[in-house]
């Protein structure tokens, strides 16, 4: 029960953002994990505050990771965008509850717009976006395939993650990811859309297959004037893959219930 109540205040958090937003923007992201392939028309400006929330693994454990994102349009096809990113969590290590906060360095996105998800048959994008903190870094790949449809759009994103950390000493520690996202959406309104996010991510430590997770819940997204807002609220579902406990879940390297919130503002 609980989770079902931090679900229901996220959700509703969502919605009053939503609703008491002041046309659609442009670059407006529909999903909080499925990327468009839109990108900033050249010297078009935006930032974008993410706050993603998670609860619940095995023992207690809730988390809030921000990102702060500047993004910027450097042609009509090719955008970037500077992430500061960090993280509060609290959680039981023995036998006692512990709080930490965590500086998640810095990430440098680059998007490019190959097709129009309008204009063309398909949209496609490619994005790159590498991580640097002290104690690991990442490269992140995406290829991005959309289309809209009236009212009607629909995302698909094929993401891999390599990872390096080094907290051990005299060892560096690899870790691969392969995620897929899918979003499906209707207009309800010019501004106004709902719809469905499905998010699977599969866990590769030393290259080797530990678990896949499974993820899905609704989307909603609002858009007007200088700004927009965007939420997905998604619990995981039973495990694609199961990890070395056979539980039903994965609740050690994923939490039960995930939550994200979305905001762009033109500058």
């Amino acid at each position: 029960m609980q989770m079902f109540r931090h679900a229901l205040f996220v959700l509703c958090f969502g919605l009053v953002m939503s609703l008491s937003a002041p046309n659609a923007h442009a670059s407006q992201r529909r999903f909080t994990y499925t990327y468009g392939s839109d990108v900033l028309t050249a010297g078009a400006l935006e930032f974008e505050p993410w706050t993603t929330y998670r609860f619940g693994r095995d023992n207690f454990y809730s988390r809030l990771d921000h990102r702060l994102e500047f993004e910027v349009g450097l042609t009509d096809r090719l955008q970037s965008a500077l992430y500061f990113n960090f993280k509060a969590v609290t959680q039981d290590e023995d036998a006692a509850r512990v709080t930490e906060f965590e500086w998640g360095g810095i990430s440098w996105e680059w998007k490019y717009k190959v097709l129009d998800a309008v204009a063309d048959p398909v949209g496609f994008a490619v994005y790159f976006e590498p991580t640097m903190a002290t104690h690991e870094s990442e490269v992140e790949a995406k290829l991005i395939v959309d289309k809209r449809l009236g009212d009607f759009y629909v995302a698909f994103n094929a993401v891999v993650e390599h990872e390096w950390i080094y907290e051990e000493q005299g060892e560096t520690e690899r870790e691969l990811v392969v995620e897929l996202d899918l979003g499906a959406a209707w207009f309800l309104t010019s501004e106004l859309s709902a719809g469905v996010e499905v998010r699977s991510h599969t866990f590769l430590p030393e290259g080797k297959l530990a678990s896949s997770a499974l993820f899905a819940g609704p989307a909603i997204s609002y858009a007007t004037g200088p700004w927009w807002v965007t939420m997905t609220v998604l619990p995981q579902l039973p495990a694609l893959k199961k990890n070395d406990t056979g539980s039903t879940f994965i609740l050690d390297e994923h939490e039960r219930f995930a939550a994200r919130l979305l905001v762009g503002f033109d500058l």
